[in-house]
């Protein structure tokens, strides 16, 4: 079976969006992601499956829940 052209690009894109939206999911930014997946291929997309899971930033709006318990 050959390839296209097209069809590899396709799949590329794919992957970068799929990669964009698990960023999402980790706290990290999906466009950074994306970009990165878009010019790395698979090689962005294997450190943001392996890398650590960021921690979400405080959010100053929200009460601290030490304060919100007592």
């Amino acid at each position: 079976m050959t390839w296209d052209t097209s069809a590899v690009g396709a799949l590329w894109f794919t992957v970068a969006i799929l990669a964009g939206g698990y960023a999402r999911t980790r706290n990290r930014s999906a466009w950074t992601w994306f970009l990165l997946t878009l010019f790395l291929g698979p090689i962005a997309a294997f450190l943001l499956v392996t890398g650590p899971v960021r921690e979400r930033a405080a959010d100053p709006t929200e009460p601290m829940a030490e304060t919100a318990a007592r």
